[in-house]
């Protein structure tokens, strides 16, 4: 079992006021003691320049409580390039790696260079992979995360009030297109809605159906758990993919 943690936050322009809170839910019993916490995007108001510098009271909590940290998303520029990014922290508290968002909403696409490929991270127990909020609404790339072996995939998300039904559904999509477990935190506050999602399947050996299992969060600031089952999802995944026929579908594009 892989117990999960996403961070549901609400807006902060106050830098220290903004980590002292973060550090103090990454403390509590729930978050430290869940081996992966993933936190929304655009929680950080403003363009990290040395990641390992800001933040590493969270690189010295994910050591402390042997948890990996997916630190949401956010606008991080790397050799002189600025990308939406989201950075892995992991457990022993070392940068693991990042994923860049690949499609860029809005106003976005003229401030930032959009990630070319989706990466999949190990934590020795169990493989994941990270598409970042408008990532969602295409299933190129959740199959592809999926394909390169991840057990589960995280979204961290900023979705406004009005957007979160069709929200809710591209990730339950994703979760039973790809018999993959999801995980989707959201921002809370303001015109934010809130409402985190975490998604596991059900399946029938009877019937060859899955069915989602979702955790909810409310409209307000906390903390959402679910424990998944990787070796469950793993069958489901394994039944389904045996009838993916990948050299037809090259031929659709």
């Amino acid at each position: 079992m892989v117990r999960i943690a996403l961070l549901q936050l609400r807006m902060e322009s106050n830098i220290e006021k903004l980590m002292e809170r973060i550090m103090k839910l990454l403390k509590s019993a729930d978050a430290a003691d869940s081996d992966i916490v993933c936190l929304p995007e655009q929680w950080y108001p403003r363009k990290v320049e040395n990641f390992e510098q800001e933040f590493k009271d969270m690189m010295i909590i994910a050591k402390e409580h042997n948890t990996t940290i997916i630190a949401g998303a956010f606008l991080e520029r790397i050799k002189n390039i600025t990308y939406i990014s989201s950075p892995i922290i992991n457990n022993n508290g070392t940068l693991l790696g990042r994923q860049f968002k690949i499609h860029p909403f809005g106003e976005e696409r003229s401030k930032v260079k959009s990630g070319s490929k989706v990466e999949v991270f190990n934590s020795g127990k169990y493989r994941f992979g990270v598409a970042i909020c408008h990532d969602a609404v295409f299933p190129e790339v959740s199959r592809a995360i999926t394909l390169k072996g991840a057990d589960l995939i995280f979204y961290p998300s900023r979705i406004r009030e009005e957007g979160i039904e069709p929200w809710h559904l591209y990730v339950q999509v994703r979760a039973l297109e790809n018999r993959v477990p999801v995980a989707a935190p959201n921002m809370c506050g303001k015109q934010y809605g809130g409402k985190s999602m975490i998604v596991d399947l059900e399946y029938s050996e009877k019937t060859s159906i899955a069915t989602p299992k979702q955790a909810l969060a409310s409209v307000d600031e906390q903390i959402l758990l679910m424990d998944i089952d990787m070796e469950k999802a793993r069958k489901m995944r394994k039944i389904r993919f045996e009838d993916l026929k990948t050299d037809i579908y090259k031929s659709f594009y």
